[in-house]
């Protein structure tokens, strides 16, 4: 959900072995055959019927380049949010992507030196999505594993994580805090959570309980004020919780298709 219209300047690309991320998307270093091409532009299309979420473009050594038929712009949005204190460095860290759709984040942390990637939706043809991206990126389970599960699952007598990307999740859930306590006791250090949130100072402290679509989604339950999602964070036990800002605003006025003001994009940093 939400469009990023406005992108932040470019920042060096991100390289590890045979794979680069521009400011354009992916790069490997290989050429594809001319079948080779082909096919994996028929795989993709094979999963537009479930419908893509990220817009992944992928290019070859040659320039010859396959893109996710997605809404969410990755290339746009990941330059915002390494404004907003996502790490240019994940050297040596476990990550844990929850909601990874297909994968996109996940990718991104790999090439930032982390040394075991987590990816999970609850979704299945997303994470057939992110299986297919990591075949194309040239990348393997033992590089990034992709599972078929939720954060209501997650439990601290399983593994932890260094690092956690918590990102377009917490309004799709019904029952946020629990999610929240579970995820706090997974995480060994910090957690990066971006949201929708509520725009209007007056109502930060608080929280607008969906009833009904917004945005053209029946599973956006909430939208909460910066300093209401802090307190929640805190609540769930990490300590060190500061919210670092809107990444996008709409125009004044904008409205979502059912007639509500839309509200913008932010990030919660929060520390054990």
């Amino acid at each position: 959900m939400g469009l990023f219209s406005r992108a932040a300047s470019p920042l060096p690309a991100l390289e590890r072995e045979h794979l680069r991320l521009t400011a354009k998307g992916f790069e490997i270093n290989r050429e594809w055959s001319v079948d080779e091409f082909r096919t994996l532009q028929a795989k993709i299309e094979e999963m537009r019927s479930h419908g893509y979420y990220q817009s992944i473009v992928i290019s070859d050594r040659a320039g010859k380049t396959l893109q996710t038929p997605g809404t969410h712009l990755t290339s746009t949005v990941m330059p915002l949010l390494e404004r907003f204190a996502f790490p240019r460095s994940l050297a040596g860290q476990s990550v844990l992507d929850i909601g990874c759709n297909a994968g996109f984040y996940a990718a991104s942390s790999w090439l930032r030196g982390a040394t075991r990637v987590v990816g999970l939706d609850h979704q299945p043809h997303y994470i057939s999505q992110a299986l297919l991206v990591r075949d194309i990126l040239g990348l393997k389970e033992s590089d990034i594993d992709f599972r078929v599960a939720d954060g209501h699952g997650l439990s601290p007598a399983s593994e932890k994580f260094d690092f956690v990307i918590n990102t377009g999740v917490i309004y799709h859930l019904q029952n946020p805090m629990d999610f929240l306590c579970k995820v706090c006791g997974i995480t060994r250090h910090t957690m990066y959570l971006e949201s929708e949130m509520l725009t209007d100072p007056k109502f930060t402290e608080y929280a607008w309980f969906i009833d009904g679509k917004y945005g053209g989604d029946i599973s956006n339950w909430w939208i909460y004020g910066p300093k209401c999602l802090e307190r929640m964070a805190r609540a769930a036990g990490f300590q060190d919780v500061r919210f670092a800002g809107f990444i996008w605003r709409p125009a004044r006025g904008t409205k979502t298709p059912e007639g509500m003001l839309r509200q913008g994009r932010g990030v919660v940093i929060c520390r054990k």
